[in-house]
């Protein structure tokens, strides 16, 4: 029973891991990265709009700021779909590799854990009243 509470709690622990310190400055980090790189693009465009403006004239400088600016949202796009895609996949493969070992450990309540997300997904009222009932069961049966 001992080692069942104690998956329990370091599958949990698990997902604690990144400290609330460590977690704000990154935010900070990545704001005040993000205002810097939003001043900059748009001293770039307006650079780039005045070049092509003092050349070709402001519709046609305009149509290419426009052009630019939807190449770079597509790229964004396409790199956040990517890394989404690799994330999900490496999450996949942790997960089928944390069910297989609690599969050979303890008899399936790793393989419990590693569900329990999916079970959320589907039905996640009659998930938390499940988890809710085990744990009532586990405390009261230490008693």
């Amino acid at each position: 029973m001992e080692y069942l509470i104690s998956q329990i709690a370091q599958a949990a622990a698990r997902g604690l891991e990144p400290s609330t310190g460590r977690l704000q400055r990154s935010v900070v980090g990545a704001a005040i990265t993000v205002i810097f790189a939003t001043i900059a693009l748009v001293s770039l465009f307006a650079t780039a709009w005045f070049a092509i403006y003092e050349r070709q004239g402001p519709v046609v400088a305009s149509a290419w700021m426009t052009v630019v600016a939807v190449v770079l949202s597509l790229l964004a796009w396409a790199i956040v779909t990517i890394l989404n895609r690799r994330a999900q996949r490496i999450w996949e493969e942790e997960r089928r590799r944390i069910a297989a070992a609690s599969s050979v450990r303890s008899g399936g309540t790793l393989l419990a854990l590693t569900e329990l997300p999916g079970l959320v997904k589907s039905s996640p009222v009659i998930t938390i009243l499940s988890v809710a009932g085990i744990a009532y069961a586990l405390m009261k049966s230490r008693r």
